[in-house]
């Protein structure tokens, strides 16, 4: 029996979608009301420090995906976020949630997401949190690539992936140097 170790066990990944009546920003920066329509992506998993099979570890910078969450949590200077994102059981647990909305508008979609680690609510509002978006973007990223996936829930988990990106982008592009 081979037994191949991929440093994500466990995991568990659900999609939920929904819609409802609600206020939402246009593209215009206006405030409009209307139908939005929800995905709620949760990504649940056990991390640990066994690289995948396949993973390049000699690359400059790699890191398992517990040290890279470890050290994410670190740069954290919000230390009451990190110690509640760790959690008091298992800390090497992990689950990402992605709430991920649109909207019709007349100037085209409205799109947004909010995320979540472990319960806790992940604003991208400071340069800091930036790590934990890159943690999550690579976790969602090895999951497309390294696991056999329905149809639907590689959708799912592609969609939280864009929309870590897109964040991040955003956020960078707005932020001042």
């Amino acid at each position: 029996m081979s037994i191949n170790f991929t440093g994500i066990k466990n995991l568990n990944i659900r999609t939920f979608k929904a819609n409802g009546y609600g206020f939402y920003l246009n593209n215009a920066n206006h405030i409009e009301q209307g139908d939005k329509y929800y995905t709620v992506v949760s990504l649940k998993a056990d991390i640990d420090g066994t690289p995948i099979n396949g993973e390049n570890v000699n690359a400059q910078g790699y890191k398992s995906h517990i040290e890279q969450y470890f050290e994410s949590l670190k740069k954290l200077k919000h230390f009451v976020l990190a110690q509640k994102i760790l959690g008091i059981d298992g800390q090497d647990n992990v689950e990402i949630i992605m709430k991920h909305y649109h909207a019709p508008d007349n100037l085209g979609d409205v799109n947004s997401a909010a995320f979540m680690i472990n319960g806790q609510d992940v604003p991208l509002v400071h340069r800091n949190v930036l790590p934990l978006y890159s943690f999550m973007a690579r976790v969602t990223r090895d999951v497309l690539k390294y696991f056999e996936l329905g149809p639907e829930t590689r959708k799912s988990v592609k969609l939280m992936n864009d929309s870590i990106a897109k964040e991040a982008e955003e956020f960078i592009e707005n932020m001042n140097l």
